[in-house]
């Protein structure tokens, strides 16, 4: 059988590859330090939890509206103004089958059939592929390491063109970490302004951001609102992965747009996991401070490691979870015997001669790069870098 013409426009996750390897290889029973993944250590809390199991036992099991509870999308739109400052109505939520689903509502929403959508390097591994998958064509924007990999509003208009529609801003940046200072942010509102650009603006991290200023959303700048799409989830802030609830906030008339697209998709997310996530966005904040600080912890730790290890170099981010390690020292030499001709070949070697399993930064727009997570349990983070430490240091002396 031959793939339709949408199944030849994407390349499959690297991340869900990647998960899928390390689950099989753990499954055998290998002991695998998992430093590449997406995954917060966090427990769901207790009482999230319970209103999941309130909601199984109480029968809660029907369909409900496609965006979601009333009270569910009531519950985002007050998160979202105590967080970000931004006021909108319960029907200017959609409740989504994770954040990565309201990305794309946003997208067959706002684009049409060769559409251009800018994404600024290093980015998430499907935003270029869910721009495909719309019709749109992916335009990239590199951002400048000595700034954190972001990039300016200089930047970004040296890439509009009459095509142009939407530009995709994810702050903090998985997997850089870069987070947008408020005056940054102003200058890309105003430029997107000027040329009639519509933002979707991923802040799935904000809850770990590390800078003084803290997060600041770009759909709070004058006259951003309007033409933004705030996209967010439950899964990293509250340890809910697996219960696949994100949710977006936009004007009415795209969220009208992105309900129907969703209506034809998945239709309503799951109704327990609804009631589990009007739990977490109701329910105690104050808990989330401390795992920021713990998170802010293990990301010294991680970072001091790393910097430490033959051929790695990074800077410390100023949000999210994860570490943009500059690895291309390796490609071209060789690791226990093996040549580095490309960055998966230094991942793989990693795992299965170290086993440590790290992200490859290809699907992120670098192929020079790795992205690791300091969200691993601290034990395993370190027995991570020690492993690390033994097989590059070893490599690395003779090289």
């Amino acid at each position: 059988m031959q793939p339709g013409p949408i199944a030849t426009r994407v390349s499959p996750s690297p991340t869900a590859e990647l998960e899928g390897t390390v689950e099989a290889l753990i499954a055998k029973g290998v002991d695998v330090c998992r430093l590449g993944l997406g995954e917060p250590d966090i427990a769901t809390p207790d009482h999230v939890r319970e209103a999941g199991i309130r909601a199984i036992r109480e029968g809660f099991s029907q369909y409900t509206s496609t965006a979601g509870i009333i009270a569910l999308r009531q519950a985002a739109a007050d998160r979202l103004r105590a967080d970000i400052g931004v006021s909108y109505a319960a029907q200017e939520i959609v409740m989504t089958v994770g954040g990565k689903q309201a990305i794309f509502n946003a997208l067959a929403a706002l684009c049409g059939q060769g559409d251009e959508v800018i994404i600024p390097i290093p980015h998430w591994v499907s935003f270029p592929e869910q721009v495909r998958l719309v019709g749109g064509m992916p335009v990239f924007v590199q951002g400048d390491p000595a700034r954190g990999y972001r990039v300016s509003a200089a930047e970004i208009e040296r890439h509009v063109t009459p095509r142009t529609r939407v530009l995709v801003l994810n702050t903090p940046n998985n997997p850089s970490g870069a987070v947008y200072g408020k005056a940054e942010l102003a200058a890309i509102a105003e430029l997107c302004a000027t040329h009639d650009i519509w933002v979707i603006s991923d802040e799935v991290y904000r809850a770990f951001t590390y800078t003084p200023a803290g997060h600041v959303s770009i759909a709070s700048c004058a006259g951003m609102r309007e033409r933004s799409v705030v996209v967010d989830a439950v899964s990293k802030t509250y340890g809910m992965t697996g219960w696949r609830i994100g949710y977006s906030a936009a004007p009415i008339a795209v969220t009208r747009a992105m309900t129907a697209v969703q209506s034809h998709v998945t239709s309503n997310p799951t109704s327990i996991a609804q009631r589990a996530a009007l739990a977490a966005l109701s329910g105690p904040q104050e808990w989330i401070a401390g795992v920021r600080e713990d998170y802010a912890r293990r990301r010294a730790e991680l970072f001091a490691g790393v910097r430490d290890l033959p051929g790695l170099e990074c800077e410390i981010p100023d949000g999210s979870f994860f570490l943009w390690v500059d690895a291309s020292w390796w490609l071209g030499r060789e690791l226990a015997g093996r040549p580095i001709t490309t960055i998966e070949d230094f991942a793989s070697a990693l795992l299965e001669q170290a086993r440590v399993a790290v992200m490859p930064g290809t699907g992120f727009g670098s192929p020079s790069h790795l992205r690791m997570s300091f969200a691993a349990p601290v034990p395993e983070l370190r027995e991570g870098l020690t492993r690390m430490r033994a097989f590059l240091g070893a490599t690395a002396a003779v090289a």
